[in-house]
């Protein structure tokens, strides 16, 4: 039964890049994928160590949701499906705005780029009349990122986003395309020194601006396109180029190592390490699952450094990070945390749930002593969570999310699936 989902869905992944001229990587994918997902069904470590609560996982509430590790089966359903592997390894080489002003430390918006859904003038990060530019250029993948100061009086905003093309004249040519469709007569141009810019880059920076308190930025970089946005308290020209210059030149810093994947080598990039998505709560049940920022929700794994990116306050979470020695993210209908041992996973739960000026803590679900509860004031923006569960077995913090109701309350299924996501990660050893 396993083996005949496995076929159905390597013959969809192949269909969807055959379509794209793409049948070689699908061979590949399909290689590499099979021998992956065989090794999902070994259970992952982990073993009840002092400190933990003593719970009757029998007990526990879980409604419809798996109550043990379930084997995590992708999805491939179209080319972007594939290249959202290569989004989510983009994540890593995406410069924090808060590296760039520490002030800057809010999140305002995290995801993973493709060629459709990301251009709407409305709630899209990026303008509607780019979408025919990326298109014709060929967009594989990419990161974006926006943190604000959150302060209405003194506003500062950065946006930063890496996107891939196929080849270098592709992405030169989709810098000149998004310049064209931005440029108007009422902008005017930016200067941004480009001495000290790598070579193939040095040409290519074009920034401009209409109120000289916010302006945008767009450079090729190799097989990649770098967009800003920098939004400054007050109008000054110089102090906005300056601003655009220090954002170019951290994005440059942070991706010094980032080499494209070849299409065909995809399959080799890590897709469940040690197994973890197999601890994570999978998204297949209800609304309250949805991810918008990672691919339709279906899973992925990240970095440290690309899953802080989703994290609402850097201060508070890139230190709590490196104190835990987090050296694994998963989300999928939760969010896993793989860090040193337990006492650092306890630290981590304090820090991902520390309560906000306006917030709340909420009552645990019944027999699950090792949580800690929140209802935020202002929901997180990912997922639109006002309610938030931080779960710690062993050296795992899950983190569970849901959407308030019309009256304010938690969904019923809330305390269900956070008691599942305790249960799958303590029958894990």
């Amino acid at each position: 039964m396993r083996r005949r989902r496995w076929s159905r869905g390597f013959r969809r992944l192949r269909t969807v890049l055959g379509t794209r001229g793409m049948a070689a990587c699908a061979i590949a994918v399909t290689a590499v994928l099979v021998v992956g997902f065989v090794a999902a069904t070994w259970s992952v470590p982990g073993h009840p160590v002092p400190g933990m609560t003593p719970t009757d996982l029998s007990k526990l509430q879980v409604g419809p949701y798996p109550s043990a590790p379930a084997e995590f089966t992708p999805f491939y359903g179209s080319t972007a499906d594939a290249y959202a592997i290569e989004s989510r390894r983009m994540l890593t080489y995406l410069a924090g705005p808060d590296v760039i002003d520490p002030d800057i430390r809010y999140l305002g918006g995290a995801r993973l780029l493709s060629s459709s859904g990301d251009f709407d003038d409305t709630n899209g990060p990026f303008p509607k009349n780019w979408q025919p530019v990326a298109e014709r250029n060929r967009l594989i993948a990419g990161a974006y990122i926006w943190r604000n100061n959150d302060s209405v009086r003194a506003r500062k905003h950065i946006t930063l986003a890496i996107q891939r093309f196929p080849t270098e004249q592709a992405a030169r040519a989709a810098t000149d395309g998004y310049w064209d469709a931005l440029n108007s007569p009422e902008r005017h141009t930016i200067p941004i020194s480009a001495a000290d810019l790598p070579a193939d880059t040095r040409d290519s920076v074009r920034a401009s601006s209409r109120t000289d308190d916010r302006g945008e930025l767009v450079a090729a970089h190799g097989v990649y396109v770098i967009i800003g946005h920098a939004v400054i308290p007050q109008t000054d020209p110089a102090a906005l180029g300056a601003r655009l210059q220090e954002m170019l030149r951290a994005q440059l810093t942070a991706m010094a190592d980032l080499k494209p994947t070849p299409l065909e080598d995809l399959p080799d990039l890590p897709s469940n390490p040690d197994h973890i998505l197999d601890l994570t709560l999978p998204n297949q049940y209800d609304m309250s699952d949805s991810d918008r920022a990672s691919g339709g929700g279906r899973g992925g794994i990240y970095t440290p450094a690309g899953a802080l990116h989703f994290e609402r306050d850097t201060a508070v979470a890139r230190p709590a990070f490196a104190a835990a020695g987090v050296d694994l993210v998963a989300r999928n209908g939760a969010t896993v945390y793989r860090t040193r041992d337990l006492a650092a996973a306890f630290g981590l739960q304090a820090a991902l749930t520390r309560l906000g000026r306006d917030d709340d803590e909420v009552p645990n679900p019944a027999g699950v002593t090792d949580a800690h509860c929140v209802r935020l004031d202002e929901p997180e923006p990912i997922r639109d969570a006002t309610y938030l569960c931080a779960v710690v077995y062993g050296r795992y913090v899950a983190v569970i999310g849901a959407q308030a109701r019309f009256s304010g309350g938690a969904p019923a299924s809330f305390e269900q699936r956070v008691s599942a996501q305790y249960s799958m990660l303590a029958r894990s050893g």
